[in-house]
């Protein structure tokens, strides 16, 4: 009998490690999808840019320009998504503003060998942020986020963002793994948790703790639009109540999306979705 119950746990001691580590090998090494569209797909003219992030990657975006506007939009993608991806979502934005749409690290054209879901992807719209400033003279500065994109843009904590809106991200990294091991009940996701915390700092020196827009949004005084999916199923919409409970509410406003899922917003109420966005950027970018 002791006999089976030490097989016993040791098979599952690996089942538990094999799980774990594949989950997170495939998390941080995801397949690239590549959308085949461009701006000129919208009748858009644009120009092909790459900037270096402070850890040396090299980025590849597409720069929109608007002539009647002294103002731009950093616009970025979810993950496990390209620039492309995004686009058909966002490019209303180029009647009234600059776009600078560009690959988050590993993902499309981007240098990189690994993605992290937002914790390093900061460091891209921080680079953004200073080729938008250095290269095009930009003073006025907001950004549009999805997912990771909305996770990136508040970790970067900029001060150089003038106005952000975040659609469908996370509020930490506790919320984002228990998701993720969701299938498991209660405390049985736990062992699973503690394992990708422990790769995340062994493989890739994050500590999973730290990647938080949670402790960020406080720390952004920027304007901020949260736009979640009441039925997001990925990222549950408790994510951004809850960065709304920590935000200064005087420049925070929350727009919870009846009956859309992670990030369906803009595909069921296309002409709302435009609205609030331009509304909220002709506000704070003008």
């Amino acid at each position: 009998m002791p006999s089976r119950i030490l097989i016993f746990t040791f098979v599952l001691i690996g089942f538990v490690v094999a799980l774990s580590l594949t989950n997170f090998f495939l998390s941080v090494i995801p397949p690239k999808f590549k959308t085949k569209v461009t701006p000129a797909t919208y009748n858009l003219g644009y120009e092909n840019v790459s900037f270096m992030t402070s850890d040396g990657l090299d980025l590849k975006g597409w720069f929109i320009p608007n002539e009647k506007s002294d103002a731009v939009i950093i616009v970025g993608h979810g993950y496990p998504f390209d620039k492309a991806n995004i686009l058909q979502a966002t490019y209303f934005l180029a009647d009234e503003y600059n776009l600078l749409l560009f690959d988050f690290r590993y993902f499309g054209e981007s240098g990189g060998r690994y993605s992290t879901g937002g914790a390093k992807e900061s460091k891209d719209i921080l680079a953004a942020v200073e080729f938008l400033e250095n290269e095009k003279g930009f003073a006025k500065i907001g950004a549009i986020g999805f997912s990771m994109g909305g996770a990136a843009i508040l970790m970067s904590e900029s001060k150089d963002l003038k106005a952000a809106v975040i659609d469908s991200t996370y509020a930490n990294s506790d919320m984002l793994f228990e998701q993720l091991y969701s299938m498991f009940p209660g405390v049985l996701k736990l062992p699973f948790v503690w394992l990708t915390k422990f790769y995340a700092l062994l493989f890739l020196r994050i500590n999973v703790n730290e990647v938080s827009p949670l402790n960020s949004i406080q720390e952004i005084d920027a304007p901020i639009l949260l736009i979640h999916g009441e039925k997001d199923s990925q990222i549950p919409a408790k994510n951004s109540q809850l960065l709304y409970e920590n935000s200064n509410k005087s420049r925070t406003e929350l727009w919870i999306v009846p009956d859309a899922g992670h990030g369906m917003a803009f595909a069921l109420y296309p002409d709302d979705y435009e609205g609030k966005v331009v509304e909220f950027f002709d506000k704070h970018l003008k």
